[in-house]
């Protein structure tokens, strides 16, 4: 799929930042009225690329060197996301916390994809905010599936 004349492409040494491109082009194709959460970004995405979003952000936090230039895309999605959310021009947090980001943007996707099962559904909205609430409800049939749910729940806070 070639991008259209309006999308926006982020490339680092050549190589489109695929991510992190994908939620700039989500983001200016927006209404400004309403408030962004990472959550609206999540749930535009296709299976495919929410189970490889899921991959990159596990190999960022398990083995970072092994993804190489892919780790900036995860980096830009947690500052692009994290601007949104705050309405701000720019971001700044401890480099420690960086970590924590992409482990719930990890977390978060596992959620979406339960979500799509349809054995959650959530409170309000999803945020990349550290201190957010990010509530959800259990659907009463999610309990015949609790292994599945903690087995991916556990792989999401790997």
């Amino acid at each position: 799929m070639n991008p259209s004349p309006e999308s926006i492409e982020l490339r680092a040494d050549g190589l489109l930042l695929r991510f992190s491109s994908n939620l700039l082009n989500f983001l200016a194709g927006r209404d400004g009225w309403r408030r962004f959460h990472i959550g609206d970004w999540l749930q535009s995405l296709d299976g495919v690329m929410l189970g490889h979003l899921q991959q990159l952000a596990e190999a960022a936090l398990n083995d970072p060197q092994s993804i190489g230039i892919a780790l900036e895309d995860m980096v830009s999605v947690v500052l692009h996301a994290l601007a949104a959310e705050r309405r701000a021009g720019e971001v700044s947090f401890r480099q420690d916390e960086l970590g924590r980001h992409v482990e719930l943007l990890c977390m978060l996707v596992t959620l979406e994809r339960l979500r799509r099962k349809g054995l959650l559904s959530y409170e309000s909205f999803m945020s990349i905010e550290l201190d957010a609430p990010n509530s959800i409800v259990l659907n009463p049939d999610a309990l015949a599936h609790e292994d599945d749910i903690r087995r991916q729940m556990l792989r999401g806070l790997h």
